[in-house]
């Protein structure tokens, strides 16, 4: 039977693509090489199993090796030869000297090392050379860079650890005078603590950078307190009477403030600090005081000033005694019998020298406080108090008491 040029050209095509995929099975499973070069030796244990037998790797840690590997050409399309690892432990040497380590090809996950068999090299070691090694510490130091926000101050930075030891041959740690780290305070507020990369300087201030130096530490810890800071001023509160007003006072005090330091939260709330608290009516011409300042809990005086000296100096008061006969009393709410035993009284009083002037004993009373012995009867001594009736500038000095005499009968003040 003959067949059609259609169906010709259609088993034609057929063949063609089975053929194709016989190739292609039979291509896939056939065994290539693939090469890998420069592939860098990744070294285990190197700062502790090996740094804790006193030993050291002095060559050898820039090895490469180059791979030829055998695989079905199959598994080359996802093969990533950038994922190919060596590895070699540190943690079998135990002697110093020149020796062969072996290593471990480690390949791309997700890919199977038995489909895979090692063509070149035969001999899966490296030559390395191992040295005695020597420990130093040395100190850390922290440069500032920046300046806080205005307001603020930063205290003295701590560093974790306190020492850096670095490791290494003799002739290279020796010249290792310190590391430094670099902190960046620009317009901080609040405490900082940030782990830092260093650097390593000789005695000479300059930067060493050499590879067969091993810092025990691979970052340092700085914690720098940053704390707000504020001048406070020093007071005396002066507490006014009639005769004695502050207008009539030169006052100072020496120094005027301290600078203190602390939390934010706690500075904020202070705004003086009160020395003591001076009653006008009791100077009658000058005082002098020295106080030892007291710095609210939880603050510190940056100005390290501990005193202050308050200068007071009455300067346009007079004083001026009496002969006060005229007495009252007050407050004598059980109704007694009251009898003032006292008849005179000599009294000084402070004002302006033009009021005191004007006043005569005249105007002067003495009023007895009752207050204390309103329950009682008997004789007792009470305080009292000066009336100097519309002279309200005109005030008393000192304190006054006088005698009273109280029986049960109702008063008939």
């Amino acid at each position: 039977m003959k067949l059609s040029n259609h169906r010709k050209a259609f088993y034609i095509t057929i063949s063609i693509l089975l053929s194709f995929f016989i190739w292609f099975y039979i291509a896939n499973d056939e065994e290539v090489v693939l090469s890998v070069d420069e592939i860098p030796v990744e070294f285990l244990n190197e700062e502790t199993a090996l740094a804790d037998k006193g030993l050291m790797l002095l060559k050898g840690d820039d090895a490469t090796v180059d791979l030829e590997l055998r695989m079905p050409r199959s598994l080359t399309y996802r093969f990533d030869t950038d994922s190919v690892r060596i590895v070699a432990d540190l943690s079998t040497v135990n002697t110093s000297g020149t020796q062969s380590l072996s290593y471990t090809i480690v390949y791309p996950s997700r890919v199977s090392s038995s489909d895979i068999s090692v063509k070149s090299p035969a001999v899966r070691a490296i030559p390395i050379e191992i040295g005695e090694l020597f420990r130093k510490e040395v100190e850390i130091r922290c440069k500032l860079v920046g300046n806080v926000a205005e307001g603020y101050m930063a205290g003295s930075p701590q560093i974790l650890p306190e020492l850096l030891e670095v490791r290494g041959q003799q002739v290279d740690i020796m010249q290792v005078s310190y590391a430094q780290v670099t902190l960046n305070v620009e317009n901080a507020k609040s405490t900082i603590v940030e782990l830092l990369d260093f650097e390593l300087y000789d005695y000479n201030d300059q930067l060493i950078e050499n590879s067969h130096i091993h810092p025990a530490s691979e970052n340092i810890q700085v914690t720098l307190p940053v704390i707000s800071v504020k001048e406070v001023p020093l007071s005396v509160e002066l507490v006014e009477s009639p005769g004695a007003s502050a207008s009539s006072f030169d006052f100072s005090i020496e120094p005027t403030s301290v600078t203190l330091s602390g939390d934010a939260a706690v500075l904020s709330a202070v705004d003086r600090i009160v020395l003591d608290t001076i009653h006008l009516e009791e100077i009658t011409t000058s005082v002098s005081k020295t106080y030892e300042i007291t710095i609210p809990e939880g603050l510190n005086n940056l100005s390290g000033i501990t005193s202050a000296t308050m200068n007071l100096i009455n300067r346009a008061m007079s004083t001026q005694t009496y002969e006060v006969t005229q007495f009252d009393y007050e407050n004598d709410a059980s109704g007694h019998s009251v009898e003032i035993v006292t008849t005179s009284l000599m009294l000084t009083l402070r004002g302006a020298q033009e009021d005191l002037a004007a006043l005569n004993a005249e105007d002067i009373r003495i009023i007895a406080d009752l207050t204390d012995v309103e329950a009682a009867s008997g004789t007792y001594t009470v305080p009292a108090r000066v009336d100097t009736r519309t002279h309200v500038d005109v005030g008393a000095v000192g304190s006054y008491e006088v005698t009273v005499r109280l029986d049960s009968h109702e008063s008939g003040h």
